[in-house]
């Protein structure tokens, strides 16, 4: 074992931190709110309050996102650029899946190895870029219906009202059923993006999970990228 197994790796910087647990917060926050508006018989009153929260939630989740790329433009840029980069071996991730399904299902779908991944593999890249897209497509649509419903139609607020409940339902369902489970796979990075302090991670998990980003961006300039 190399003697790095017992160093720590700085991971997740704070506004990455803040940003992911007040993310997460308010998304689920919002879920509840609005389907219980939106599956269950209210009387008007209670209808009315959820409503208010649910619009007070959802300006905080905007002020989440604009507060993450104005005040830490460098992190917001390098997830997006890290999400954005895909070169051979992102590509090739997809043939067997990061071996999960063959790890937990038993199906033996594609090759044994899975080729080394860089800071996100291909199926976080992926599924980062959609949870990106789904949050400004949710902030959007829910200025549109709260503020500019008048101004839109009413053929163009049905169309926005239902992209707006039925993708959020459809990402929070990808959460919960892909993202979790596979994010609580590697409790060195699940505990770094969730404790309270520094966001490192262990030298074994780096070199597991993202051997390429540990060799290129760790390694070679001691720097966290």
């Amino acid at each position: 074992m190399s003697e790095n197994n017992n160093a720590r790796i700085l991971r997740f910087h704070l506004p990455d931190k803040v940003f992911h647990s007040m993310n997460a917060i308010l998304w689920f926050a919002l879920v509840i709110t609005g389907a219980i508006v939106y599956l269950c018989d209210l009387d008007a009153s209670t209808g009315e309050i959820l409503m208010t929260w649910h619009i007070g939630l959802g300006i905080a989740f905007t002020f989440c996102l604009f507060g993450y790329i104005f005040f830490a433009p460098d992190r917001f840029a390098m997830m997006m650029h890290a999400c954005m980069t895909w070169d051979k071996n992102t590509i090739l991730w997809f043939r067997n899946f990061g071996g999960y399904p063959r790890r937990f299902f038993h199906i033996p779908l594609g090759p044994v190895e899975v080729p080394p991944q860089g800071r996100y593999n291909g199926g976080q890249k992926a599924s980062y870029l959609l949870f990106m897209a789904s949050i400004y497509i949710l902030i959007v649509t829910g200025w549109l219906l709260w503020i500019f419903a008048p101004a839109i139609g009413k053929e163009m607020f049905v169309t926005f009202f239902y992209v707006h409940v039925w993708g959020s339902l459809f990402i929070t369902l990808l959460v919960v059923c892909a993202h979790i489970p596979l994010a609580l796979l590697s409790m060195s990075h699940f505990l770094g993006i969730w404790r309270i302090g520094a966001g490192d991670i262990s030298w074994e998990a780096a070199e597991h999970h993202a051997p390429t980003w540990l060799e290129k961006d760790v390694v070679r300039t001691n720097i966290e990228k």
